[in-house]
């Protein structure tokens, strides 16, 4: 396989080493985002624990160690709490982006510490989760659930006046941790939620890119499984044509070589000419069925060394040789032909083989001396063909009897319904004369018919 055809097959990959590497470990990406959560949280109570610690003035030592308020009692099973619901959101956060982040904008109303910042960075984690694991809607409104809980934190921040009040943008406030007026918290929420719209409008990038990508690859997979698909259908197709073509040559021949090999059996004593004749067209036959077989294995080898023999297919023009073979197997076989050709190769082939395989059925099932009548009506846009026999006559033998495979008839309707024709076959009642009959009616692909030549064309003009 060359450079260029291992390019053609290869299925495109998303891009970016480390981007793949980590898509193909979400979950250790997940939990390392929580471990620097975790971290990032007792960092903030190691600072919580430092600003609250009073200086040493005098012999009074008590303001060395003070706890700060949220981790006293009863308020510390709430702050676990809290943090154990942030760390889920974040774990889980490719699978519930939204409800995670409604979560962590719940927890995260009421702090007023610095260990509220990591939960701060949480809601930005959360905000930009959105619109890659869902769809645009779902990011704008986790956008608009995340400002609403801004305000609400501004509004009770402004409120409670505790030192290092934390926002959720993670903006610090003042350093009594009222806000002096309603401009300074409106000033607040706007930078608060610009931040959130920068990070809503990265994932909206990130993830319309991201769905993008996964769509040309998911296509270009798809495309790739219909490739093998058709293939596998076109080797499929060619096999059936193949056996088809294999059970038409044959059947034919080989019906024809047994009919006029034990006629020549049964005549070698009265009339040896005869049945020296006889043998030589059995021979003839033979040797025809042979050299056709070689043409159509020959298209199955790809080496230059096994061309196969390029000779024209048999049409309609050929019948009149068809049936005079089957009546030198001594079938008595009229052929009646009207119409113009319509150009169609490919239905003059089916015509061919329709009558063909209904001479073969007659000779195999009526035996010799049966009579036949083969009718081949063209018409611009169709054929009808018709075989029709009158049964066996009296004492006629069936020197080919019971030796069908039981796929003519099976092939012929495949090729009628590769032409979107049809085949019917049946008895003809007693009263019509009896014996066999099969029709075929075969429409004309005009794609397939040659167009008028330049000379042709100047002819008209």
């Amino acid at each position: 396989m060359t450079e260029s055809t291992e390019a053609e097959v290869r299925l495109p990959r998303p891009p970016g080493v480390i981007r793949r590497a980590l898509a193909a470990h979400p979950v250790a990406v997940d939990v390392f985002i929580v471990v620097w959560y975790l971290i990032g949280s007792l960092f903030g109570v190691f600072l919580d624990f430092m600003s609250a610690a009073a200086p040493l003035t005098g012999n009074d030592a008590s303001g060395w160690f003070q706890v700060p308020g949220y981790l006293a009692w009863p308020w510390w099973p709430l702050t676990a709490a809290r943090i154990a619901v942030v760390s889920t959101a974040l774990l889980l956060r490719r699978r519930f982006p939204l409800a995670g982040l409604v979560a962590v904008v719940l927890a995260s109303i009421g702090e007023v510490s610095i260990q509220g910042f990591a939960t701060a960075v949480a809601i930005l984690f959360m905000i930009y989760a959105v619109p890659v694991y869902r769809d645009v809607a779902a990011g704008w409104l986790g956008y608009g659930i995340a400002v609403v809980g801004a305000v609400l934190q501004y509004w009770l921040d402004a409120g409670l006046g505790a030192a290092g009040v934390t926002g959720p943008g993670g903006v610090l406030l003042s350093e009594t941790g009222r806000a002096r007026g309603v401009e300074e918290v409106l000033a607040l929420l706007l930078m608060t939620a610009l931040w959130y719209l920068a990070i809503l409008m990265l994932g909206i990038n990130l993830g319309n890119r991201r769905r993008y990508l996964q769509a040309v690859i998911d296509r270009a997979h798809q495309l790739a499984r219909e490739r093998d698909q058709l293939a596998r259908l076109a080797v499929a197709e060619e096999r059936s044509r193949i056996a088809r073509e294999m059970h038409d040559i044959v059947a034919h021949s080989v019906s024809v070589m047994i009919a006029l090999s034990e006629g020549a059996s049964r005549v070698t004593e009265t009339a040896p000419e005869a049945a020296a004749d006889a043998m030589r067209r059995s021979a003839e036959t033979g040797r025809t069925a042979l050299a056709e077989m070689r043409r159509l294995l020959g298209a199955l080898h790809s080496s230059e060394e096994q061309q196969a023999e390029l000779v024209p297919q048999p049409g309609v023009e050929e019948l009149p040789g068809l049936v005079e073979g089957f009546v030198d197997a001594g079938l008595a076989v009229s052929l009646e032909v009207s119409g113009e050709a319509a150009g169609d190769r490919g239905q003059d082939l089916a015509v061919y083989r329709v009558v063909q395989e209904g001479l073969t059925n007659v000779l195999r099932y009526a035996g010799t001396g049966a009579r036949a009548r083969v009718t081949v009506m063209r018409q611009p846009d169709r054929s009808v063909v018709q075989v029709r026999d009158y049964g066996s006559p009296a004492g006629a033998q069936t020197p080919v009897a019971d030796v069908g495979s039981g796929r003519g008839l099976t092939g012929l309707a495949e090729r009628a319904r590769v032409f979107g024709g049809r085949i019917e076959s049946g008895p003809v009642s007693a009263a019509a004369g009896g014996g066999w009959r099969l029709w075929a009616e075969l429409p004309v692909n005009s794609a397939a018919v040659p167009g008028p030549t330049t000379t042709e064309s100047e002819d008209r003009r």
